[in-house]
């Protein structure tokens, strides 16, 4: 791992609600009923399948993950050898969100991709940067997004936002395995101010990566819903 020097300052953030997303009523094969095809959770369920067929290593896929530090909650997020944010909207849906969201999830993930309805596709390109990738929800035919541009990866991942999806005991391992020994009475933000100070972006993003894989859902605080993808 690459260490960097310098000591930032975190400021703590009160924690924020999340609600836990239920499935749709779908058959095992990935497909939804005409009532459920333009839904939100529908269209999530497509998604993981899609992803989950294209998968080309171990990942899972998390439902309503959440973005530190502010109210964004990416409707699924893919962790493998990188983090990817999807951000849906479907015919139901409104831009309004958009803008706000484009610019939390830049702090976070490794490459961001648009989920929409052939509406949305032509307002939500205006909207986002070009680096983003944007799949149409198709209404018709064999498949179930047809990819209107690719992704790219994103320049801005912020590792004061990163940093905070460890939990304390997370943080703690990390710092053992650099051969440090912290404070065992040091509070979490404290031990970010640490991992900060001793690691570069990418060795960072490898500890987070590492982190929310091996971690068990059931005891977060934040409830979410995940998926393996093997």
């Amino acid at each position: 791992m690459t260490a960097r020097r310098g000591r930032p300052r975190l400021r703590p953030v009160p924690p924020r609600a999340h609600r836990l997303v239920q499935m749709p009523d779908c058959s095992g094969t990935g497909k939804l009923s005409k009532s459920a095809a333009l839904t939100q959770s529908g269209v999530r369920h497509l998604l993981r399948h899609e992803l989950l067929s294209n998968a080309s290593e171990p990942s899972e896929a998390v439902y309503e993950f959440w973005v530190p530090t502010t109210n964004a909650r990416a409707d699924v997020a893919v962790i493998g050898a990188r983090i990817d944010g999807f951000e849906i909207k479907t015919e139901r849906d409104t831009l309004k969100r958009l803008p706000r969201q484009a610019e939390a999830y830049v702090r976070l993930f490794d490459r961001c991709h648009a989920v929409l309805a052939d509406r949305h596709v032509d307002d939500a390109i205006k909207m986002l940067p070009p680096w983003w990738g944007v799949l149409v929800i198709a209404r018709h035919g064999g498949g179930n997004f047809v990819r209107v541009r690719e992704g790219s990866p994103n320049r801005g991942v912020d590792p004061e936002t990163l940093v905070r999806l460890l939990w304390r005991e997370e943080a703690h391992a990390a710092l053992c395995e650099l051969g440090i020994s912290p404070d065992p009475r040091a509070g979490r933000f404290r031990l970010w101010e640490l991992l900060l100070s001793l690691l570069d972006l990418e060795a960072l993003k490898v500890v987070v990566r590492t982190a929310l894989l091996d971690r068990d859902p059931a005891r977060a605080r934040i409830p979410s819903q995940r998926f393996a993808i093997t």
